[in-house]
């Protein structure tokens, strides 16, 4: 039984719901930053030996270790951040609108009804080929751009699906249910 179950409406109709698959959910795309965040780590550890060894007084040593948390964040907080919204994290297709359940903490729960959804569009990025993965996304018109986990368009980790189905492991099997249940609610 979903999570989401709670949320629906009398007469609503689950027509698919699942969970993203958890690796490509939760490895970063931009391995490039993670690069960075470990070379900021490896420049600050470097710094701080030579600054021990030479004998800096104890106050000036905090300053490369203020550098390495920064790296460190930069390299290993979106993961984190992935992994605890992971388990929050819940897709579901009704045939009246789209459920989109997450939260690394809280939950933040959207609701995208069918007849606002403007397309769909299946996105598969390198982790996504890696994996067997993909993202399908359903832009409204009241959403300003495509945001998957932080990784592209607006926005940062705390808006990080905005309107898209990640890390689906049968993205064209899900874009042509919505699809259907798009041309189903759109019939008079």
């Amino acid at each position: 039984m979903s999570g989401l179950d709670k949320v629906l409406r009398e007469n609503e109709k689950v027509l698919w719901s699942s969970k993203p698959a958890r690796i490509p959910f939760v490895v970063p795309h931009s391995l490039m930053v993670i690069a960075f965040g470990l070379f900021f780590m490896f420049v600050s550890v470097f710094i701080l030996t030579m600054m021990m060894s030479q004998g800096a007084p104890f106050p000036f040593n905090l300053f490369p270790l203020l550098f390495f948390f920064v790296g460190f964040l930069v390299a290993f907080g979106e993961p984190i951040y992935m992994l605890m919204a992971y388990r929050n994290t819940e897709y579901m297709i009704t045939d009246q609108r789209v459920i989109i359940q997450t939260g690394a903490i809280g939950l933040d729960t959207r609701f995208v009804d069918l007849d606002k959804i403007q397309e769909v569009r299946v996105d598969v990025g390198v982790i996504d080929k890696i994996f067997g993965t993909g993202s399908v996304r359903i832009p409204t018109a009241g959403y300003a751009g495509y945001v998957y986990a932080g990784r592209r368009g607006y926005g940062g980790p705390r808006d990080f699906l905005g309107n898209s189905l990640a890390a689906l492991k049968k993205p064209y099997e899900v874009q042509n249910i919505l699809q259907e249940a798009i041309v189903k609610a759109r019939r008079p």
